[in-house]
């Protein structure tokens, strides 16, 4: 893998600094993964559960494709904790 750009850096930095806000406020924080399919996405919550959704037009919400287990979610943090490293 190639070493990140200046603004990779901060860019990931950023990202994680939302993140960090976002979960700690009570919010959720959306996850993009390519190896995710098309429109599907993980949302990350302040209780440090992962769900697979997918947006909804009509309800203005996300709608749960998946509740991942807790070893499932622990993957997926470590992968996103591991791209900003």
């Amino acid at each position: 893998m190639r070493p990140l750009t200046e603004i990779e850096k901060r860019a990931q930095l950023a990202v994680q600094k939302v993140r960090a806000e976002s979960l700690s406020s009570g919010k959720t924080f959306m996850i993009y993964d390519k190896d995710l399919p098309d429109g599907k996405y993980y949302m990350e919550y302040p209780d440090g559960s992962v769900k697979i959704v997918t947006p909804s037009q009509k309800l203005k919400d996300f709608i749960v494709e998946k509740v991942l287990t807790r070893r499932q979610a622990d993957l997926v943090r470590d992968g996103l904790n591991a791209q900003f490293i």
